[in-house]
């Protein structure tokens, strides 16, 4: 009798545990919440840009927040999306579920943009349209990577980059350099570009060359013997039994060079946990030890991407203060922020910007802003018509008044070249006050 009841016993656990699993599967018991419409402002809604040299740039009103119109698991599961289109005119797509903030998806659609954008050196028109023919999709969802809240149907729909894992410009995750939320935005959507648009040796895509390149350069990284692996080489360290299952999965390449561009773009300068970057398996912490250490491995990084990080990126909501684009010891944050040129507050919180060396396109937000361009031509550029601002010079500042209400503010500038009005440039140095 007790021998029949544990079997019975034993096959109730395992029915509960299968129905976890198809639970969890399938998303039973998930519930989607719904994400709030924003109410436009009238200056966003009549906004008109007729000058050719203006930036266009993303904000929270191009989200689209109902996904009702889309289908199956990104319906059922998703409550935003944003579309990167591609020159073919096919949409790569950014899905969020609802606690990741607008900024965070703005921000993810930023790295994206700044990865697809052709240079001097390639062309990348075909990779963009390689990832929307393959109908690529970025999902963000709530929470952390693997904390087993997400239903699989839900990661099932594309490269997986975690709410808790972005790290946006301004946040108090990027102003802390919190290594609990470390920035994943530069890896995961990196490991999307790679897959589905650059390809791989084992799954050409769009760009064999650039692929060629990266395993070259993972060759040169990593132990000719694989009994050296974890112990020797510039990539890997302490990581044996991680380095051969990638191996396995055939994803080394994917895996060492957003290593390389971690680095390169100034996300671990600031660890201070151990040597080198990616949490010490990567030999280099910086660009400059890059260039010393692997520079097979800088110079894909120098090919592919440019130098600085030329899309505009918006500066949290929450941030108040100065935002620093200098490095500087005592703000450890400005070992990322070294690196962009082009730099938008938001929300309404007074806050200054202090640019770099660079030609910078700075833009303030709707409270009181000082903006200082340093050296560089800059640009401080606004979201209206000319003729409705007032401009005033103050001995060596310059005071930009919006006349709209809840749009530009007040901004005092200070080595500032040029500004950049929805209708027309004005240059400092011929205009007369």
């Amino acid at each position: 009798m007790k021998k029949k009841m544990i079997v019975v016993v034993m096959v109730g656990i395992a029915l509960l545990l299968v129905g976890l699993g198809v639970s969890k599967v399938f998303g039973l018991g998930f519930k989607k919440v719904a994400v709030e419409e924003l109410d436009v402002p009238g200056w966003r809604m009549e906004q008109s840009i007729s000058n050719p040299n203006y930036e266009f740039y993303k904000d929270e009103y191009d989200i689209v927040r109902n996904t009702d119109a889309l289908s199956g698991a990104a319906k059922k599961y998703y409550s935003k999306y944003m579309d990167y289109k591609a020159p073919n005119g096919k949409a790569i797509r950014l899905l969020a579920m609802d606690q990741v903030k607008d900024e965070q998806l703005l921000y993810a659609h930023s790295i994206l943009s700044f990865y697809l954008s052709s240079n001097e050196n390639i062309d990348k028109t075909s990779i963009a349209n390689q990832m929307a023919d393959s109908h690529t999709v970025l999902i963000i969802p709530n929470g952390a990577d693997r904390d087993g809240k997400t239903p699989m149907a839900a990661m099932a729909l594309g490269q997986n980059l975690n709410q808790m894992e972005i790290a946006n410009v301004g946040s108090k995750w990027y102003i802390d350099c919190d290594y609990q939320h470390r920035d994943a935005s530069f890896e995961e959507i990196f490991h999307m570009v790679h897959d589905y648009g650059v390809g791989t040796r084992q799954n050409p895509g769009a760009d064999p060359a650039i692929a060629e390149m990266i395993g070259l350069a993972k060759d040169h990284a990593l132990p000719l013997r694989e009994s050296d692996w974890g112990k020797k080489g510039l990539w890997g360290f302490n990581s044996v039994n991680w380095l051969k299952e990638l191996s396995k999965e055939g994803s080394l390449e994917q895996e060492y060079i957003v290593s390389v561009i971690d680095s390169y773009y100034g996300l671990w300068d600031s660890w201070a946990d151990g040597q080198g970057g990616m949490w010490g398996i990567y030999c280099a912490k910086n660009r400059k030890e890059i260039a010393e250490k692997d520079p097979k491995g800088k110079a894909i990084v120098d090919y592919f991407l440019n130098e600085n990080i030329d899309q505009m990126l918006r500066v949290d909501p929450s941030f108040e203060g100065e935002f620093f684009m200098t490095q500087e010891e005592s703000k450890p944050y400005t070992t990322k922020s070294q690196y962009l040129q082009k730099i938008s507050l938001t929300g309404s919180k007074d806050s200054a910007l202090s640019a770099n060396e660079l030609d910078n396109t700075l833009m303030g937000n709707s409270g009181f802003n000082r903006i200082d361009g340093k050296s560089g031509n800059d640009v401080v550029q606004f979201r209206g018509h000319s003729g409705q601002y007032t401009i005033v010079q103050k001995n060596s500042e310059i005071v930009v008044t919006d006349q709209v209400q809840g749009r530009d503010g007040v901004n005092t500038l200070i080595n500032i070249e040029l500004l950049r009005f929805t209708d027309k440039d004005l240059k400092m140095e011929e205009h007369s006050m």
